[in-house]
């Protein structure tokens, strides 16, 4: 899990340096129908959030591989794939909850610190359990792990392109 962590901390890293400095203008800017800067971190933190608590919970499903998708089809799907848009469900839609990068950069890096030391501390058990993603279908642990980091890096390459 060492190698996970690494990927984290630079996942995280690349995400707040791209939007350090942004003015409050680019955060905040809505072209049409599309979310603003500050809307898709937001979105990132509600998305890793909830699946930091899917990934704590218990499951009566098991895979006999600690992956389904694995990391080069998540990737393909989540990053490479990103001209296929699917619409976030209500629960993982930006709120306003942010006002500023200062309150997501703190947020956000509290949430991701928090799930190191769960996987650290084995507090986040990363075996086979197996939680139905609502588009992708049944993914592993190790899979919404995975997830996370290609989720946010799909993101990423959104903001840049802004």
């Amino acid at each position: 899990m060492e190698k996970y962590i690494k990927r984290l901390e630079e996942n995280t890293s690349a995400l707040l340096k791209t939007v350090k400095g942004y003015s409050v203008d680019k955060l905040t800017v809505k072209q049409g129908e599309e979310w603003s800067v500050l809307e898709i971190l937001e979105h990132i933190y509600i998305t890793d959030k909830v699946i930091c608590g899917i990934v704590l919970k218990p499951s009566d499903k098991e895979s006999i591989t600690k992956e389904l998708f694995g990391q080069n089809k998540l990737e393909n799907i989540l990053v490479h794939q990103r001209e296929i848009k699917i619409k976030s469900p209500n629960i993982l839609q930006p709120k306003g909850n942010f006002k500023n990068l200062s309150e997501f950069n703190s947020a956000f890096t509290h949430l991701r610190e928090s799930l190191k030391e769960d996987i650290k501390a084995e507090k986040l058990i990363v075996d086979n359990r197996i939680h139905n993603h609502p588009f992708l279908g049944e993914m592993t642990i190790t899979d919404w792990l995975n997830f996370i980091l290609f989720h946010t890096e799909r993101h990423l390459k959104q903001i840049e392109e802004k």
